[in-house]
């Protein structure tokens, strides 16, 4: 019997028969193009030099329309979510926050950098407008800076995903340490016994992965 794993790579091959190269998939990919340009400009404008000059100029007006972008260009952040995130960066006294801890969420990773990351995107939840501490923004910004380590987190499918791998991904709405190394462990242990998705990055093996659910 074909394990779970296996059977994503099957789904994937059976709706793609050329893997990357098939033409099914390659238009799908023109659709998601923008996406490889907010990875370029995440990449580019939110290196850790840049992010410690602008922090230590008082100068963040780069940095807030550099993350703008990207929020705009992803295709992994629904409308409504890029409105949010609009919303929120909006309020310019929380930009110093946030940029603080965008810093220390991409170049010092860990429990507690990632929950005060949250938190500060979380800071203007009481207008329904303006929360932007959900799931795929959060992970946007982490996985288009490094999507060989980090991952995006699209609650609905990440969680059919988990579900017919079989694996607890301890799941919260509000954005948890805990569950978002499970999410990246799923990943890792799928690109592990993956013949489609091993060598590729992160993003591009949560894609393989997504279109079989």
């Amino acid at each position: 019997m074909m394990d779970r794993y296996a059977q994503i790579d099957a789904d994937f091959l059976a709706r793609f028969p050329g893997g990357f190269q098939d033409p099914d998939w390659l238009a799908l990919a023109r659709k998601h193009k923008s996406y490889a340009k907010a990875e370029a400009l995440c990449q580019r404008e939110l290196s850790r030099d840049k992010l410690d000059a602008a922090l230590a100029s008082g100068k963040l007006a780069e940095v807030t329309q550099a993350c703008r972008q990207i929020i705009s260009l992803a295709t992994t952040v629904s409308t409504f979510e890029k409105i949010a995130f609009r919303n929120y960066m909006d309020y310019r006294d929380l930009n110093l926050p946030f940029v603080e801890s965008l810093r220390g969420a991409l170049h010092d990773f860990g429990p507690d950098s990632f929950a005060a990351y949250v938190e500060t995107l979380r800071l203007a939840r009481n207008d329904p407008k303006a929360n932007a501490g959900k799931w795929p923004i959060v992970s946007c910004l982490l996985a288009c800076f490094d999507p060989q380590f980090h991952v995006c987190v699209k609650p609905t499918t990440v969680k059919k995903v988990a579900a017919r791998l079989g694996v607890d991904i301890h799941y919260q709405a509000t954005p948890g340490f805990e569950c978002y190394q499970a999410v990246r462990q799923m990943v890792l242990d799928f690109k592990r016994r993956s013949g489609v998705a091993a060598d590729v990055d992160n993003t591009l093996a949560q894609a393989v992965m997504y279109c079989t659910v």
